[in-house]
């Protein structure tokens, strides 16, 4: 029933899903495209914010994976209650798959309404002039990227003995506060506009650090074979730093290597590799030729 109230928009919600996944298969060739890619992502982003967030409140949070976790503990797989929420259930299934295929950035870096919020006012603060910017020390930051999974562990865990408190400890993820529009208890919405600045001020501060959302998506690329389409890398990219100094996220190891369980998939880095005019590698083999 639920599903045959919002045909329209779970259509509208497939095609925009579809085209994103299309758009990762046809990357490289969108890449080349110079500026339009910038707003073709510009275009998806607005979306997942406004459309994904704001109009269908499809904001997946840690609590739906708790519920699952809690079905599965006691023997039980109630799919009544997860077809009840059309727009969740589909948000999980795209999750899954992107998440095998790509790693965590599908989701947290193009599909994720609070996500494509920071990603869109970082844009804009990258307008300002002379605007301030920090960034954590190389150790500092390799040690904070696991906060967010001791974070999810905890939430999952006290979940387990006491669902009603897992509720309340998930209020860390500011989703209910973006998807009621702010529309709630001054403390909840202080909470919000603070997290979101500092995620401004340090480059996506929640989804880097404290996301137990995120982690669950990124634990999975803690294994070496996942995701299973590896972004491109060139064998001189461990001695070049380019990619690693462009790459805000700090994904890229001190070998050059791609941290797949911290990429958002900003392709800055695949910008680099498809650049004659930058790329190390092809600066080098130009001057062979």
């Amino acid at each position: 029933m639920m599903w045959q109230q919002h045909t329209v928009s779970l259509c509208f919600f497939g095609l925009y899903l579809s085209a994103l996944i299309s758009l990762f298969v046809l990357r490289t060739r969108i890449l080349k495209m110079g500026s339009l890619f910038n707003i073709i992502r510009y275009f998806f982003l607005l979306i997942a914010f406004v459309f994904i967030g704001w109009v269908i409140k499809a904001q997946p949070t840690t609590t739906n994976i708790a519920i699952l976790l809690g079905s599965l503990k006691d023997m039980q797989f109630p799919v009544e209650l997860y077809l009840m929420e059309p727009y969740i259930f589909i948000t999980f299934v795209f999750m899954a798959v992107t998440m095998i295929l790509w790693g965590r950035g599908v989701f947290c870096g193009w599909a994720c309404p609070y996500g494509a919020l920071l990603e869109l006012l970082n844009v804009i603060y990258n307008l300002i002039p002379n605007r301030p910017r920090f960034s954590f020390s190389v150790k500092i930051h390799s040690r904070l990227v696991y906060l967010k999974y001791i974070i999810f562990i905890g939430i999952i865990g006290i979940s387990l003995y006491s669902f009603m408190l897992s509720e309340y400890l998930t209020e860390i993820e500011p989703f209910k506060t973006l998807v009621l529009k702010l529309n709630r208890e001054w403390y909840f919405v202080g909470y919000f506009l603070i997290l979101t600045i500092l995620s401004v001020y340090i480059y996506r501060f929640f989804c880097m650090y404290i996301c137990p959302m995120g982690a669950s998506i990124a634990m999975p690329s803690l294994l070496k074979w996942i995701p299973l389409i590896k972004i491109k890398r060139y064998e001189l990219c461990g001695k070049c730093n380019i990619c690693k100094k462009d790459c805000i996220s700090n994904s890229i190891g001190q070998n050059g290597k791609i941290i797949e369980s911290e990429c958002l998939h900003c392709m800055e880095c695949q910008r680099n590799y498809l650049d004659s005019n930058r790329c190390t590698e092809l600066i080098k083999r130009k001057k062979s030729v």
